[in-house]
């Protein structure tokens, strides 16, 4: 098993260092405050970064290219860091604000916030779920969000879009590494990730060789939705990619297994992006195995603090 660095150690040397908390950001055009400003929350909910609107399978609802902005206490005057966070599932972008310990809110938002960071939380296709025959794959949504987000809103809302971070859950974690590891990003300097339950290639092929013992790789890529162009973060991986958490909620096997066993969270897309990490020459991926949900989000905060500059 692959002798992964421990991200808290990897934090811990940063802050030891003494780096610069935040840098001043560069703009690319004229930027305005988002739309749908919500005091209850200090958020902006529903701001449109795009106009296409889809049939979302798994909730069976209508969804838009939209997103929240989750804003920091005004004592944090900035250059404020940026987080942005996928939803899994094709759940929705909305999160509540619900003080319950459980809620995402109180594991993820509250935390981030309360240390000055911006957290923005996309609707998004998948690229696979929402793949249309003969219309471009939808993988880019991201992609879009970010640079919108940077090019209209970072500069009227003092964000720092040279500090930005990527995280979420599932389809959410997935397509994010993707985005950092493959995007054309404007003006954005993706600093770290942390992710639960991603998977790190929608390319059937290569899951079918990287996972699945031979006897069973046929039987597998009949039941393995293959769509032209849906991206691979193993094979996008590079000496200068910023640091991950990775976590899943299931140990890593290690070792190929039979189909049966290879779904969208299996762990090992974990282990082998770790892997992939290593042979570029870097150790900073922290693949971690049997994380429980309740536990999925437990030191980003510290995390992503210790990689601002």
């Amino acid at each position: 098993m692959p002798s992964f660095t421990s991200s808290l150690q990897v934090a811990a040397t940063i802050i030891a260092a003494g780096l610069p908390l935040v840098s001043q950001a560069q703009y690319t055009s004229e930027s305005s405050v988002p739309p749908g400003y919500n005091s209850a929350c200090n958020c902006y909910r529903n701001v449109p970064y795009g106009s296409v609107s889809w049939m979302e399978p798994t909730t069976k609802k209508l969804a838009k290219q939209v997103m929240d902005v989750w804003m920091p206490p005004k004592t944090f005057s900035g250059p404020r860091p940026i987080v942005y966070y996928g939803h899994p599932n094709g759940a929705s972008s909305y999160i509540a604000k619900d003080s319950k310990a459980t809620s995402l809110w109180s594991k993820l938002v509250k935390p981030l916030t309360d240390r000055g960071f911006i957290v923005v939380a996309y609707e998004f296709r998948h690229p696979v779920v929402n793949y249309v025959e003969g219309k471009p794959t939808p993988r880019y949504d991201i992609q879009k969000a970010i640079n919108t987000f940077v090019s209209k809103h970072a500069e009227a809302l003092n964000a720092d879009p040279s500090n930005s971070f990527i995280t979420g859950q599932s389809r959410g974690g997935g397509l994010g590494i993707l985005t950092a590891l493959t995007g054309k990003l404007t003006g954005t300097t993706i600093r770290a990730m942390w992710t639960y339950q991603a998977q790190t290639t929608f390319n059937c092929n290569e899951m079918a060789n990287t996972f699945v013992i031979p006897s069973d790789r046929d039987e597998f890529l009949t039941q393995c939705t293959s769509v032209p162009d849906a991206g691979s973060s193993l094979q996008s991986v590079g000496p200068s990619s910023p640091p991950i958490v990775a976590g899943y909620d299931r140990p890593f096997n290690m070792v190929q297994v039979p189909a049966s066993k290879v779904d969208v969270h299996y762990p090992d897309f974990g282990y082998q992006l770790c892997r992939r990490y290593q042979t570029e020459g870097t150790r900073q991926c922290d693949g971690r195995q049997s994380v429980s949900v309740d536990n999925a989000w437990v030191g980003v905060a510290d995390f992503f603090a210790a990689y601002i500059q």
